[in-house]
């Protein structure tokens, strides 16, 4: 066999055998990135809805307080309040007695309610109740409750509200889908949500059919990543379960295990198949092109021999780089030396073959898997010194400002997405720079900023700015939540606050006014500003500031109390009130909310 066969076979062999190691090493390294990604992406759009829905509970629960806090409520008042917000379809007050007195719906007005948890469980505190069978009208429900002046106020919610919530299929790819349901009184699974490969919205579902699903894992408190289980195709999922133990509903995010490993994995073999190909046909060429550069000596030598031996002398045999060829030609020139004095005397030019040396080379190809915010709802973005400008920004990024693509957000600059000044009075471009020397220093910075679409409009938002350090690079990661709907709320409930007919006033546990309405400025003669600098000693008659104090300790520890009372004007005239009470949570912290009525 040829020497030059015999190496081309080496290569080849060798190409082949480094290729397999190679490709497995990555081919098993890729397949767990792979794996890892789909569940990291899963739990980070379990999370996102998870806390969409829990924010928005904490915002009916809010929106309902405020309401508790006006002295009366008519049909038609509750009938406005359905309509300005379409997630309650249903406004009613029940009487201490259990009866519906008042209601957006007049059918309802009579009923007796005594026995429902939304009644039994607030006449003490704010209440959520789970998911239940609404007689009217006639459908699945969850309602929010609250004291109301001896009663309790209702408002009752559909459940298409959470079903939009998690109708956004985004980063879920084309089989994925976000589902909720519930177990009804006789353990059945009923599905409420909207379903991709589903036509029916509403479906029940035995216990028996319904113990494998992931879903039915969720409603009985387990929350995970689930494998291997089917969903309601009778088709192989990954899911994340959650369980919203508040109103008792199970929420899976799930995609087909086909689509979110076996396909990239058969995708993957058939790249490494095709790599491996390309990387045997260039190493055989590699064989080839040494395997000539080798026997390219061996056969001029051969031959040379073989002139030798037909009687030409002359013949000058041709230096190698190959070591043991060289030797074995420096035998042969001693040989050819002596047998050339032996026979004749002559001089026999040299020459020099260059024998070009093998190169080996390798190259190796990593490729580095990176996630950049794609399940996130909120927008996120890179700021990097020492300019602090954008360089990069994830979709829910675009979607906010408006924006066209990664490359126009990049070329503009934060001034371009904040107006001049924010709602403080502060500059933007200072206001910016502070907060972005406090999250250098500190590690992070959390606070309030209006900013700007593409298109000019002006909006509210949170923004969390964070250290991050890669290496010896430092950069700041930015998170911006849109707070329009919040501020909507916040505007909504103080119109009603601020046109009470009572006097509403807010002050902490220590007796400091935290927030006054118009009525009670107006009856006791002072402006704002005067107010907040009172406490409830200042504008009670001496009789009763002397029970402040007592009144406080009795709220800590019921929660709320009516009381009879006399208000002192900035004018010195007596005014009898009757005053509810009742311990909220205010900013953060807890404080007195006190509506006083003028008997």
């Amino acid at each position: 066999m040829k020497i030059s066969t015999i190496l081309i076979l080496i290569f080849i062999m060798l190409a082949v055998v480094a290729t397999i190691a190679e490709a497995s090493a990555i081919y098993f390294n890729v397949e767990k990135q792979i794996r890892q990604l789909n569940y990291d992406k899963l739990e980070a759009i379990s999370y996102d809805k998870e806390s969409s829905i829990k924010t928005f509970l904490e915002g009916q629960e809010y929106k309902i307080k405020l309401i508790a806090t006006q002295s009366e409520l008519t049909n038609e008042e509750l009938k406005q309040m359905v309509v300005l917000d379409d997630s309650f379809y249903d406004m009613f007050v029940i009487d201490s007695k259990g009866v519906v007195i008042v209601s957006s719906n007049s059918e309802r007005i009579g009923l007796d309610r005594a026995n429902r948890s939304y009644f039994i469980n607030a006449r003490n505190q704010t209440y959520i109740n789970p998911v239940y069978f609404a007689l009217v009208p006639q459908e699945y429900s969850i309602a929010v409750s609250t004291p109301f002046h001896g009663g309790v106020l209702v408002a009752s919610m559909k459940l298409d509200a959470l079903s939009r919530i998690v109708s956004d299929r985004t980063s879920l790819g084309n089989t994925g889908e976000s589902l909720l349901a519930f177990l009804d009184e006789k353990g059945d699974l009923i599905y409420f949500s909207d379903r991709r490969f589903s036509d029916v919205k509403i479906e029940t579902v035995s216990k028996n059919d319904a113990v494998s699903r992931p879903i039915y894992r969720a409603l009985l408190g387990e929350e995970s990543l689930m494998l291997g289980l089917k969903d309601y195709r009778d088709v192989e999922v990954i899911s994340m379960t959650n369980y919203l133990e508040s109103i008792n509903i199970g929420m899976v995010n799930k995609i087909d295990k086909a689509e979110a490993i076996d396909i990239p994995r058969n995708n993957l073999i058939k790249i490494f198949f095709i790599i491996g190909i390309l990387l045997v046909i260039f190493v055989s060429f590699a064989g080839f092109l040494i395997s000539r550069f080798i026997s390219k000596p061996i056969k001029k030598l051969k031959n040379d021999v073989n002139e030798i031996t037909k009687g030409k002398l002359d013949i000058q045999l041709s230096k190698s780089r190959v070591t043991e060829i060289q030797s074995l030609i420096d035998s042969l020139n001693r040989i050819l030396a002596t047998m050339k004095l032996a026979i004749l005397r002559t001089g026999i030019s040299k020459s020099e073959l260059g024998l070009g040396e093998a190169i080996k080379a390798k190259e190796e190809a990593e490729e580095k898997y990176k996630l950049l915010y794609e399940t996130s709802l909120d927008a996120r973005m890179i700021l990097e010194p020492p300019s602090w400008k954008f360089t990069s920004g994830n979709p829910a990024t675009l979607r906010m400002f408006n924006l066209k693509d990664e490359k126009q957000f990049v070329n503009l600059t934060s001034a371009d997405l904040s107006p001049e000044k924010q709602s403080d009075g502060q500059l933007s471009s200072v206001k910016s720079k502070k907060m972005i020397d406090k999250a250098i220093k500190e590690g992070s910075a959390f606070f309030e900023w209006t900013h700007k679409r593409c298109k000019g409009e002006s909006f509210p938002t949170t923004v969390l700015l964070s250290r991050v350090k890669e290496g010896n690079k430092t950069y700041l990661q930015a998170t911006v939540r849109d707070m329009t709907s919040n501020k909507e709320i916040e505007e909504k409930y103080k119109m009603i606050f601020d046109n009470s007919n009572d006097a509403i006033f807010i002050h902490d546990l220590e007796g400091h006014f935290l927030e006054v309405n118009k009525t009670a400025c107006d009856r006791l003669g002072y402006t704002k500003n005067e107010f907040l600098k009172l406490s409830p000693q200042n504008i009670d008659s001496p009789k009763y500031a002397k029970l402040v104090k007592t009144r406080v300790d009795m709220l800590k520890k019921k929660g709320s109390i009516i009381f009879d009372s006399a208000h002192i004007t900035k004018s010195g005239k007596e005014i009898p009130v009757e005053i509810s009470s009742k311990v909220i949570n205010y900013q953060g912290a807890p404080a007195v909310l006190s509506l006083a009525r003028q008997k």
